[in-house]
């Protein structure tokens, strides 16, 4: 038990930061491969997930609901470009 209370103590910064994550839709896969890369140790990395995942009962993939994007038309006119000589042609009248 205190070996316990111990661990979650050395990874409480990996447990926040999973959590605050998985909140913001990220998938726990993707958040494991990240800390690993970022250079914490896998031992680690696992533990802080299995506590997530044993704790809070977090799915290993969550799917994130995106929104439908509105659709709306936007009435642009678009002027018709003139080349530099009419340019020069229209400057000079």
């Amino acid at each position: 038990m205190i070996r316990e209370i111990r661990d979650i103590d050395s990874i409480k910064g990996l447990i926040d930061y999973l959590q605050k994550n998985l909140k913001k839709g990220y998938k726990l896969d993707e958040l494991k491969w990240a800390l690993i890369s970022q250079g914490h140790s896998r031992v680690s990395v696992e533990k802080a997930v299995k506590y997530v995942t044993d704790m809070i009962g977090v799915q290993k993939t969550k799917k994130v609901e995106t929104p439908n994007p509105e659709v709306f038309q936007m009435n642009v006119q678009v002027e018709e470009k003139k080349s530099f000589w009419q340019k020069i042609k229209d400057w000079l009248r």
